[in-house]
């Protein structure tokens, strides 16, 4: 959002790609368009320290591989190292519900907690923090309340970046694929080539 207004951005990423749970190609592509769109990237970089400044703050950040620390100067910094679980109001503990080390409630494969009659689901739990991933949990725990057989697949819950241009992906990607040796085909359509993405001047990404 803050490039496409003008401002300058610069994304500090420890790994030497961004979008790491990705298709590779899906990744590429979009740091090329993120590129056009004026950001900057320092790939297989970690950041050592945040410094308030007059005005903004100062980011000191070196290589992961090892070399001299850079420094910038920023208006706002934001950090964007994932979020944790926000168990520790919900009287957990005095309900006798065990957790992990990371403060997620641990659960079976039906989503019952080691306390009978207590479920957990959704962000609280392990697994991807997606609303529709909590919504599907929801679900399977009501059917299982109810005497049916609740599941959920979660080798199909979909992920969604919601940039511009927006991505999704559901599935396994290309390099899991072949790091399992399991034989696929691949196949891509580009929007430039589908009449409506050209029509709505958005033909940058595929399918």
């Amino acid at each position: 959002v803050w490039a496409r207004l003008g401002a300058k951005v610069t994304v500090v990423e420890f790994l030497d790609t961004i979008l790491g749970g990705m298709d590779g190609e899906v990744s590429k592509q979009f740091q090329r368009l993120l590129s056009k769109q004026g950001f900057e990237f320092r790939l297989g970089a970690k950041v050592t320290g945040v410094a308030k400044a007059k005005k903004g703050a100062t980011v000191t950040f070196e290589p992961v591989k090892g070399g001299a620390a850079e420094t910038i100067e920023a208006d706002a910094v934001l950090i964007a190292t994932g979020r944790r679980a926000y168990s520790d109001t919900l009287g957990l503990k005095e309900a006798g519900v065990d957790v992990d080390e990371r403060g997620r409630v641990k659960t079976d494969g039906h989503l019952r907690t080691n306390v009978p009659g207590i479920y957990a689901i959704g962000d609280v739990i392990a697994g991807p923090m997606l609303a529709h991933k909590a919504e599907d949990e929801g679900v399977a725990v009501a059917e299982t309340i109810a005497g049916q057989a609740g599941h959920v697949n979660y080798e199909v819950i979909p992920s969604v970046v919601y940039t511009t241009p927006e991505i999704a992906s559901v599935g396994k990607t290309e390099e899991e694929l072949k790091k399992a040796g399991i034989d696929y085909k691949a196949g891509k359509f580009p929007f430039s080539a589908n009449g409506r993405a050209r029509a709505m001047l958005h033909t940058d990404g595929f399918v």
